[in-house]
């Protein structure tokens, strides 16, 4: 059996959301390189039902910053990555919210911030399809933000309140036994 190399299980624990950004631009590179990592996502029966739309114009992520409720940090993104997914239903959202993270794993491996907005309602997602194109059939829930995190306003962020303990949110072969032996 193949053992984890500790730097990645470091970056695994440590991804957090980044919402504020320097206005230097990503790479060309970096943006293609995480779009491969897009493409090798797995998703439900290999459907790959998404298509991804790379936002860099200004405008454009500022117009979608107002179309949700946790969408303003997309006005300081240098770049965004909308997410569009075909279908419905819970393997839908699930493969999202698996593109999104591999994503973020891949700009953090490349020293790029990133952070997910979520277009919940029926109206921003109509707002963000009309603004970028997307054909009707697709149903645009998602953005990465992407940046080089802007780490000098750190101390105006709320602090991180840490995780809960392993044993709080984990039981062994049946719920409430908190080790393996049973205990």
């Amino acid at each position: 059996m193949t053992k984890p190399a500790p730097d990645l299980l470091d970056t695994l624990r440590s991804l957090r959301q980044s919402r504020r950004f320097l206005p230097t631009p990503i790479a060309h590179e970096d943006l293609e390189q995480l779009l491969e990592v897009a493409r090798w996502t797995g998703s439900a029966k290999n459907t790959q039902p998404w298509h991804l739309i790379v936002v860099t114009e200004p405008e454009a992520n500022t117009a979608l910053a107002g179309y949700g409720d946790f969408t303003d940090f997309l006005a300081g993104v240098a770049a965004s990555i909308v997410v569009a997914v075909e279908g419905e239903g819970r393997s839908v959202a699930f493969d999202d919210g698996r593109l999104q993270e591999r994503v973020m794993l891949a700009a953090a491996a490349r020293g790029i911030g990133s952070g997910t907005a979520w277009f919940s309602s029926g109206t921003a997602r109509r707002k963000v399809r009309d603004l970028l194109g997307f054909p009707s059939h697709m149903e645009p829930w998602s953005a990465i933000g992407l940046g080089h995190t802007d780490t000098s306003q750190a101390q105006a962020s709320p602090q991180l309140s840490g995780r809960k303990a392993v044993e709080e949110i984990v039981s062994w072969g049946r719920y409430g036994v908190v080790s393996p032996s049973g205990e």
